[in-house]
């Protein structure tokens, strides 16, 4: 199988603005001429993180011009495993199911063949994923700066009224049972409507009830979520938070 559009080897300096690099590869499915797109793609997040993989793109023809997609994942040793083969047209038509089984073996082994050309490919969908994972670092980081500060400027403002916080969380407890919002606290976060397990919690941070949704009733948690005294944090049967 000849290469008839490849893509230069990326180098440290790739341009990702340009969109991912594919190799493109003439070859044949059934004895009929096709065209090899390899692209290489990560997976939706699994255990223990990204998966890498190549979708492979086969255009051919057979009475009708035909379009086949199959991605393959990486597996243990490095070794190149299909997940599936898709059609763009219709897969009941009888062109499509007289090449569909072909298209497994040709797919497979032109990946196979062009091993070495995907590396550089390769290389560059693990800095393009590599970047996706930085920017999720830097909003955690910046969601934790936010709530450092947060938390500092609460303390700072507790400890202006010299009242030992065993004391002052025994107050806010009792203070809890009485109906009316507290003065100076901040509005409710509500993170789901639908949950099985519902967590109030005053706002430092103190728990103040843990009930079953079920025991509660519409106005009841209506209530709760509207009096800014409290944040109100809505689980799932499995107890992780849901989100909104």
């Amino acid at each position: 199988m000849n290469s008839t559009d490849p893509t230069a080897h990326p180098s440290a300096a790739y341009d990702h603005s340009a969109g991912p690099p594919e190799l493109r590869v003439s070859g044949e499915v059934g004895g009929r001429p096709a065209l090899f797109t390899l692209c290489p793609k990560f997976a939706d997040s699994v255990d223990p993180g990204p998966l890498l993989g190549v979708a492979v793109r086969v255009a051919t023809h057979f009475r009708i011009p035909l379009t086949f997609t199959a991605p393959f994942k990486q597996v243990a040793g490095e070794r190149w495993e299909l997940v599936r083969v898709r059609c763009s047209q219709d897969e009941y038509l009888a062109s499509v199911r007289a090449v569909r089984p072909k298209i497994a073996a040709a797919a497979a082994e032109v990946l196979q063949e062009q091993r070495a050309q995907m590396e550089p490919l390769l290389a560059v969908a693990r800095e393009r994923q590599a970047a996706y994972a930085l920017a999720e670092v830097y909003r955690a980081r910046t969601a934790a700066a936010d709530a450092h500060r947060r938390v500092d400027a609460a303390e700072d403002e507790f400890g202006l009224f010299e009242v030992c916080e065993e004391r002052a969380a025994e107050v806010l407890g009792q203070l809890s049972g009485r109906p009316g919002p507290l003065p100076h606290c901040g509005p409710p976060v509500v993170r789901s409507t639908s949950y099985g397990l519902v967590l109030v919690l005053c706002p430092v941070g103190h728990l103040v009830q843990s009930v079953n949704a079920e025991d509660w009733s519409g106005s009841q948690l209506a209530a709760r979520c509207a009096d800014p005294a409290f944040t109100v944090t809505c689980h799932g049967q499995t107890g992780e938070p849901l989100p909104h």
